[in-house]
């Protein structure tokens, strides 16, 4: 059977690659802490991570490759892009060592060939920087744990190791005391409980590398964590800056407290709708094609709701996606009021409109319906008002766009034409 080539953008390539860092992590705890305490064995553990390591060569050698901008689909250039770059880290990683020869490898330098798995952990995080929905200051956090868990964890064996451990206690009370001198030493607290042999050069050289480090982790934690975890949320923190630049502007031109409000309601609208950024604002930062790929996307729902457009081809839903113009009105705006020159029609996409004639509620209308097309169709004023009851999402559809969609389009001009006609029609048997 033949095995499927998995896109490097895949939910399944992502969920992968965190899985082999998970092992990667695991492997480089545990290898190190069995080899400090000669305990080293193929057990359950060792043979999941090997089995993982395995499946991983595997992983790649059916994965598209992204290489900057180029991209490899095909298997002889995947398999030729991956022999000459990681195939031999994995390997080496993979191997299962810990069998040859009598059953138990007693070269720690064979055993810890594993740990050349971490080279290409920095190569992971990145792909999954790019792949990963959640905000960039979050994975620089979590990198950052990665390797400071670990070389805390490789300082603290290093301690007993080096024979500054309490050689009467357990391997584990030995490990648990070398991790509280290791992290009170980083933290620069350093209480004096646990200290070097004072007859010893190498647990004093020892200390003095520790410290060394420690000041450079701690002055990086002090630095920069701060700011990573105020950037967990960076839109969040756009969002309420741009709003307090609009309160003083509102403030100093002295608007009215009761515009304010709705100024303030439809920015936090944005915020819960869009995370704080307009389509407009998004859309105009795409080339063309992309942006219609993405209006596309964004508009299918209302594409499918309203009857103008659902036998339409798709050529047309390309070319009126491009007219549209995303528009957000709060409860109690008028949409169109009654007497204006009509110069556009509408699409409500979200929420509920009522239309008004003479002030008197003749209609309720909900997502998908589209109103104001009658005033474009007789070039006439508009008969009647439209009122936002909620929060409404439209789409603006302008005068010189219809009649060009009306032109090109027949199809659209008949339907246009007899949703017209019944509209008048019922109309005037209702009055």
């Amino acid at each position: 059977m033949k095995i499927p080539l998995l896109s490097s953008h895949s939910k399944i390539k992502v969920s992968w690659d965190l899985v082999v860092v998970i092992s990667t992590f695991t492997s480089s705890l545990v290898i190190p802490y069995r080899l400090a305490s000669n305990q080293h064995q193929a057990d359950f553990l060792y043979w999941l991570i090997t089995l993982i390591f395995f499946l991983d060569i595997i992983f790649n050698l059916n994965t598209e490759v992204r290489r900057g901008l180029n991209s490899y689909t095909h298997r002889r250039d995947i398999a030729k892009y991956y022999l000459t770059r990681w195939f031999l880290i994995d390997l080496l990683a993979f191997l299962p060592w810990v069998t040859i020869g009598d059953g138990v490898v007693e070269n720690p330098i064979l055993v810890s060939l594993r740990l050349i798995k971490l080279v290409k952990i920095p190569m992971i995080f990145k792909s999954l920087r790019e792949l990963i929905d959640v905000p960039p200051a979050l994975i620089r956090l979590i990198v950052f744990l990665f390797w400071f868990s670990l070389g805390v964890h490789l300082m603290s064996l290093g301690w007993i190791v080096i024979g500054a451990g309490e050689a009467d206690r357990s391997f584990r009370d030995q490990y648990i005391r070398a991790l509280y001198w290791c992290i009170t030493t980083i933290a620069t607290i350093g209480y004096g409980d646990y200290t070097p042999n004072h007859d010893s050069n190498t647990q004093i050289l020892y200390t003095i590398i520790v410290q060394i480090i420690g000041v450079g982790m701690f002055g990086y934690i002090v630095g920069n964590v701060a700011t990573l975890i105020v950037n967990i949320d960076a839109a969040r923190v756009r969002f309420y800056s741009r709003l307090e630049e609009v309160r003083n502007y509102m403030r100093i031109k002295r608007i009215p407290l009761s515009i304010q409000s709705k100024v303030r309601n439809y920015y936090h609208y944005l915020w819960e709708t869009r995370q704080g950024i307009s389509d407009i604002e998004f859309l105009s930062l795409l080339p063309r094609t992309v942006r219609t790929e993405v209006a596309l996307f964004l508009n299918r729902e209302i594409i499918q709701k309203v009857s103008l457009f659902k036998q339409a081809d798709e050529i047309f839903i390309r070319e009126i996606i491009e007219q549209l113009e995303p528009l957000v009105f709060l409860p109690g705006d008028f949409i169109i009021r009654q007497g204006e020159q009509g110069d556009c029609m509408y699409f409500l996409n979200n929420g509920r409109v009522e239309v008004l004639v003479e002030g008197k509620r003749v209609a309720v209308l909900v997502e998908g319906a589209h109103f104001g097309e009658m005033a474009l169709i007789k070039s006439e004023r508009r008969n009647a008002s439209v009122r936002a009851l909620s929060y409404c999402d439209v789409y603006k559809l302008a005068k010189d766009n219809f009649d060009r969609l009306r032109e090109k389009y027949p199809e659209f001009d008949k339907q246009v034409t007899e949703i017209s006609l019944a509209r008048e029609k019922a109309s005037k048997q209702e009055s």
